[in-house]
């Protein structure tokens, strides 16, 4: 296609959007409030999964000796964690260091210690590791070691939480999917408002020889271009109102001292993405209903 063409072609895509600007701007917010209400699902997605990840990396594997393991055992396990390149750090809790802990914790309850020695209790370790996907596989081959009475890891909490995220990305995708065939109808109908005002134009090109695509594309550049406008509108206003709730839920979360359980996704770490993402989706559907448009009403 030769340079003059392309131009050409463009030249006529934003006339198009200008002539036909009532039913451009009705597109062009039917794309807005789309990408809004995905945007809303879009950022839940990633601050559930952000929060999931930073939950399961503060979760420890706590690994409980046999009240009466020899110290050959204690040994054995000790240098399975040590040399296992799954693990991150871990820390050796002995009988002593666990009582202390004790001690410190019920300071104003000490009834309840009473009678209880370093004895009763057993060594144990508390382990990071690299990768939480490993988690289970690691669990696993602790807990048949010699002298390890109990594994602690809260696995099946964890594996409920995925569940649930994964139930609402299909959810999202499923409003997505909705809202997409909403959309492209709509821009479709405003281009087939286009082709019908302009069918004695077309007529003529074609008798002149103009190609079918020829006469298509400038519909086409039409559709895109209201699809990235409304593209563009729908990121400024996302990122005003999330950037509203991420410091309203930032700084509560703070205040009350849960920021280590929930905290919302700096816009600035996200945004790049999400723009993208954004600029995507609106020329897809744009593009989309426009080639529908043309397809189904352009008769020439």
């Amino acid at each position: 296609m030769k340079i003059r063409t392309i131009k050409y072609i463009v030249k006529e895509g934003f006339a198009n959007t200008y002539k036909n600007i009532l039913m451009s701007l009705a597109s062009v917010s039917m794309v807005i409030a789309s990408l809004l209400i995905f945007g809303i699902f879009l950022m839940l997605i990633i601050n559930f999964s952000y929060n999931m990840n930073r939950l399961k990396a503060q979760v420890e594997i706590v690994v409980f000796l046999e009240n009466n393991a020899s110290q050959f055992e204690t040994d054995d396990v000790e240098m399975k964690i040590k040399n296992d390149e799954r693990v991150l750090t871990y820390v050796k809790i002995t009988k002593e260091q666990a009582y202390a802990q004790l001690v410190t914790q019920y300071l104003d309850d000490s009834d309840l210690l009473v009678g209880l020695t370093p004895d009763f209790l057993s060594d144990s370790f508390r382990i990071h590791l690299k990768n939480v996907e490993d988690s289970e596989a690691f669990t696993e081959e602790i807990r048949k070691m010699q002298g390890v009475e109990d594994v602690n890891y809260p696995y099946e909490s964890l594996k409920k939480l995925s569940t649930f995220l994964n139930w609402i990305n299909i959810g999202s995708m499923v409003v997505l999917a909705l809202l997409l065939v909403i959309s492209v109808s709509i821009i479709a109908n405003t281009i087939k408002l286009t082709v019908y005002a302009r069918r004695k134009e077309i007529e003529i090109m074609k008798y002149i020889g103009a190609s079918d695509w020829f006469i298509r594309w400038p519909f086409i550049i039409e559709g895109i271009i209201i699809g990235f406008i409304g593209a563009i509108v729908s990121f400024i206003l996302t990122s005003y109102l999330y950037n509203s709730v991420e410091s309203y839920v930032n700084a509560s979360t703070l205040e009350y001292g849960i920021n280590d359980l929930v905290k919302l996704v700096p816009l600035g770490s996200v945004g790049g993405q999400i723009f993208v993402i954004y600029a995507i989706i609106g020329v897809v559907m744009g593009s989309v209903g426009s080639i529908i448009s043309v397809r189904k009403h352009l008769n020439v």
